[in-house]
């Protein structure tokens, strides 16, 4: 223990100069006194807020909490739980070492988690100046019920959606033990829990062990949990003293669960963890994924990959598309070191790690992703700057449903073609781009069976190939949908195309 305390003071004290994405905090040399402070509060939280429940908030040092009639009670010293019904939002405390202050606070809530993964859910840690507030309408959100064991009575398919018509995503052979929470809101199929994926089977081919099915919830293009959209805030006030961590928002789901979460008006799903920052003065929100995948609003990122979403000036809604993906640097890695240091194992699913410069050239490499070296010269050779062209996403994982394919232009091409291939190498589908614009939208859906994929670009010119990029492997995702927020705000309500919400 003293020697981790000693690594974790020593991380804290070299952090001077903190970037993160698009966005750059200067922690001014000024005070170090507060440095002991925030140790101390990382370890305070550790203690008060083990064996936190699902869907409720803990608090870990300097906390706030309201809810639509003011100020929530019993909500002031660490250790103090509430529940999440009873509160709107929850506001953490800049650091600052003159009231010896630093807030931190671990909110639990269910998202689209199912109780038989994890009674806990989705874990926010709230860290330094940071407010959540909750923007699904609490009289519809959605509670989770302990699922009921049931068993395919012959051979059954589980499917990505309530409809014959959804993908089929395994086999349940006789006796098959499943975990059911809901039903379709036509009462044909049920949603069910296959190891660690979401499905659904029709409830005529199935019996239940325990209970009567018919008190399942319905689960539907609507049902959101509390605090599975929310509207987010973080400051950017100097601190005190050199190395202290800045604002931010940690999330961390149970391993091999895809979460889904609406954060000012972007949809995200990711599986492992997440970083999220929301830049004051340039209204950027800053994702940065720790381990496992993300998916922001159609673009992909692996662990140890950034990237920027503009807000609009209000912050309830995103101004344009995604920008800036790109792995982190060595700075953002020393102001997220303290992360794996800080939040104690007790408190997460798994242990917080930042991918070093190593992992992230292996992830590199295992996706496959161009580089100058790895294009082919085509008919048109010579005719387009190749130099730079390259895939960007997706890159690992991709969507199930309408996605936005990006690539680095080759300047001179006229045109773009992309190609699909499925697990064993065959074009599954070939599209071209009208214009030399570099994304173009397609149904990944109508790609085929299976979940193992990868793409390709070629650059034309004047309908010759000019280069070509190498293969780009992408798993695409069972499930494809959108959770837009609960009250009408933010982004609008889309289609979506199968999963657990029941569309």
């Amino acid at each position: 223990m003293r020697t981790r305390t000693a690594l974790f003071t020593l991380l804290l004290i070299v952090m001077s100069v903190v970037f993160i994405s698009s966005g750059v905090i200067v922690m001014a040399a000024q005070d170090a006194s507060c440095l002991a402070f925030v140790q101390t509060s990382f370890e305070q939280l550790n203690s008060s807020c083990t064996d936190v429940p699902g869907n409720s908030a803990c608090f870990g040092n300097g906390v706030s909490a309201n809810s639509s009639g003011g100020s929530v009670t019993g909500f002031s010293k660490p250790g103090d739980k509430v529940d999440l019904a009873d509160i709107q939002s929850v506001q953490t405390q800049p650091l600052s070492g003159e009231s010896d202050n630093w807030g931190l606070a671990l909110l639990n809530f269910h998202a689209n988690v199912p109780l038989a993964l994890s009674d806990q859910g989705l874990k926010f840690f709230m860290m330094g100046d940071v407010n959540v507030e909750n923007a699904v309408d609490s009289s519809n959100a959605f509670t989770p019920v302990a699922a009921l064991t049931v068993t395919p009575l012959v051979a059954a398919n589980l499917r990505s959606g309530p409809s014959t018509d959804a993908k089929v995503l395994a086999n349940a052979p006789v006796g098959t033990e499943l975990a059911a929470d809901g039903t379709s809101s036509d009462g044909g199929w049920l949603r069910v829990l296959n190891g660690d994926q979401l499905a659904w089977i029709s409830k005529q081919v199935v019996a239940a062990k325990d209970g009567d099915l018919g008190t399942l919830p319905v689960i539907d293009s609507n049902t959101r949990t509390l605090m599975q959209s929310i509207f987010l805030k973080t400051g950017e006030t100097t601190a005190t003293c050199t190395g202290a961590p800045p604002s931010m928002l940690v999330i961390q789901a149970p391993g091999g669960m895809n979460a889904s979460i609406n954060v000012n008006g972007v949809d995200i799903r990711f599986d492992g963890a997440i970083v999220l920052h929301v830049g004051e003065a340039d209204h950027d929100m800053d994702v940065v994924v720790l381990g496992g995948g993300a998916n922001v609003d159609g673009v992909s990122l692996p662990a140890g990959f950034t990237l920027a979403v503009p807000m609009s000036d209000d912050g309830h809604s995103s101004n344009g598309a995604a920008t800036g993906l790109r792995p982190i640097n060595d700075n953002e890695r020393t102001f997220l070191t303290p992360l794996a240091g800080g939040i104690s194992p007790n408190l997460l699913y798994t242990a917080l790690t930042v991918p070093t410069q190593g992992d992230v050239a292996a992830i590199l490499a295992q996706l496959n992703i161009a580089s100058a070296g790895q294009t082919v010269s085509g008919p048109a050779s010579g005719q387009a700057e190749c130099s730079r062209f390259k895939p960007t996403s997706p890159l690992g994982g991709m969507p199930l449903g309408s996605t936005p394919f990006y690539w680095d232009a080759a300047p001179g091409a006229t045109a773009y073609r992309i190609n699909v291939f499925d697990g064993s190498g065959s074009l599954v589908s070939s599209v071209d781009a009208a214009t030399a614009s570099t994304t173009i939208q397609l149904d990944t859906g109508s790609f085929g069976g299976g979940s193992n994929f990868s793409w390709s670009v070629d650059a034309l010119v004047n309908g010759q190939v000019a280069c070509s990029s190498g293969h780009v492997s992408v798993v695409r995702d069972a499930f494809g949908q959108t959770v837009s927020d609960g009250n009408g705000g933010g982004s609008s309500q889309q289609t979506c195309t199968g999963g657990w919400q029941g569309c």
